[in-house]
């Protein structure tokens, strides 16, 4: 299943079989260097391996005919990405597969484009000019990979490993990411898209809707008090979530005295998948016996303690410094900062129309995490840049194993992304730290971390690893801690599984 519901796959690659011939045979080619970059930073993005779903031909024939399987998986993908050069353009067979996508989607109801973000994105590996481009990229603006630095130079495309390559992937996997978030959640809303070839029909009204609300029915959600401004806000979010088959918590206040307040909050958190707090700028009203708190604030405080997943909505022009009240200008700067200690939250500033969509596509994320929880073993993969390839065929090797990979986003220093990780351990038994061309001392400090979050919070951790990446071999170095054995492997023990079975086996 793809991340966007109703697709067999979120993206589709387009390109010119020219553009990916090497000239060293134990060499991959251009294309396919391209599409396992792609393929991590999206991973990195989503926090799971394989959570994002590539389609791309591998084969090396150019000359066959256009079949129904490359049909198929164009008409079964979210999006298109198109690697534009002059191979590209002089391919019929290029621009057969950009009219199918393109004709597929004006007919599906998400449309070519989700608001400001096309479906289509061109990606040039040289310096085509814009009046060259097919009339389908319609008005974006195109993504250069290649290193022409004049106007009438042709150029070629980055090579994998420069700088320039990594900071314009990073730019367009974050694009491509933001998209499939959107296409997620506009097909969470009930306008899900159809994999029918164009011209087919699409299914009935009521039954999208009924698709969409299978994820989140049953489901029950602690919607917060609000300031006197958001009263109406909240109400048509109550009537638009119960029309979804959600269940809401009971409202509180009452209790309004400080002591039964907290404990009934914490009563109904309990029984909750998500907790949802609209704040603006102002407090709301006082709690009654704590004058310096009100309701509002104290409630997101009380979900933030619980460790529930919570979802925060801030106004989209909402300028904190204009914010009066100082400790509340405190506190909603804290919030949107994220230095708020463990606490699994998220801030969004979207439009008020846009809230119940938000809400409905994080109980579909939570309802998938906790059925994946139930089916497979997790194991958290903590590689840096340096090493992310390795990490992306170690990851596949896990899911052959049943073991879902999560993955950590890279960091240069240690003491970054502490919070990401934390929120990582939360959801595995077993950390996996890849040591391929990252410095010793990186991996060291990570495994120290790792095993003081895990015994700060009481983490479920009981097992660690290390792979040694090739070129590097199991035995070269040493690790250990004390506290919880480190296993310490290499490609060679993924050809004897029954030597990680202490790392991998069910905990």
């Amino acid at each position: 299943m793809a991340y966007v519901p109703g697709y067999d796959y979120d993206i589709f690659i387009s390109y010119a079989h020219v553009d990916n011939l090497t000239a060293e045979e134990d060499e991959d080619g251009w294309v396919a260097q391209f599409q396992k970059h792609l393929e991590v930073r999206l991973s990195m993005l989503a926090g799971r391996v394989g959570l994002v779903k590539i389609w791309w031909d591998d084969r090396l024939d150019g000359s066959r005919l256009f079949d129904k399987t490359i049909q198929d998986a164009i008409n079964g993908s979210a999006l298109f990405v198109a690697l534009t050069s002059n191979g590209y353009l002089a391919s019929e067979y290029c621009q057969q597969e950009l009219g199918w996508f393109h004709g597929k989607a004006q007919q599906e109801p998400v449309g070519l484009t989700l608001g400001d973000r096309a479906r289509i994105f061109n990606l040039l590996l040289q310096n085509i000019p814009y009046q060259s481009w097919p009339e389908k990229y319609g008005r974006t603006s195109g993504y250069p990979f290649h290193d022409a630095e004049r106007d009438d130079e042709l150029g070629a495309p980055h090579d994998p490993k420069e700088k320039a390559f990594k900071q314009q992937l990073r730019e367009l996997s974050e694009a491509i990411f933001g998209t499939l978030k959107t296409c997620k959640e506009v097909t969470a809303s009930g306008k899900a898209p159809t994999n029918a070839a164009p011209g087919a029909n699409s299914e009935p009204a009521k039954e999208k809707e009924a698709v969409a609300a299978t994820a989140t029915t049953g489901q029950t959600v602690f919607l917060a008090d609000t300031s006197d401004a958001l009263r109406t806000l909240r109400r048509r979010i109550v009537n638009e979530l119960q029309q979804q088959g959600i269940t809401l918590a009971a409202q509180i206040p009452p209790p309004y005295e400080a002591a039964a307040h907290d404990e009934k909050v914490r009563a109904e958190l309990r029984q909750t998948q998500l907790s949802v707090h609209l704040l603006d700028a102002y407090p709301g009203r006082e709690l009654e016996g704590a004058p310096e708190k009100a309701y509002p604030q104290r409630q997101a405080e009380l979900a933030i303690e619980s460790a529930q997943p919570q979802m925060i909505w801030l106004p989209q022009g909402l300028d904190l410094a204009t914010v009066e009240d100082e400790a509340y200008r405190s506190f909603l700067t804290g919030l949107e900062s994220g230095q708020r200690g463990q606490a699994s939250y998220r801030v969004i500033r979207e439009t008020p129309s846009a809230i119940t969509r938000e809400i409905v596509a994080q109980l579909a994320q939570l309802n998938q995490s906790a059925t994946d929880d139930d089916t497979f073993s997790a194991a958290l993969l903590d590689t840096h840049l340096k090493d992310q390839l390795h990490a992306l065929e170690l990851s596949k090797y896990l899911l052959e194993r049943n073991v879902t990979p999560y993955v950590n986003p890279e960091a240069d220093d240690p003491s970054k992304n502490i919070r990401v990780l934390e929120e990582r351990l939360k959801q595995v038994s077993r950390l996996i730290v890849v040591f391929g061309n990252v410095a010793e001392e990186w991996v060291r400090a990570r495994l120290s971390e790792a095993v003081k979050i895990a015994l700060t919070e009481n983490y479920p951790l009981k097992a660690l690893g290390v792979y040694f990446a090739p070129p590097r071999q199991k035995g070269s170095v040493k690790f250990s801690l004390g506290l919880l054995p480190i296993h310490q492997f290499d490609s060679q023990d993924l050809n004897n599984p029954q030597s990680l079975a202490p790392l991998l086996g069910e905990a």
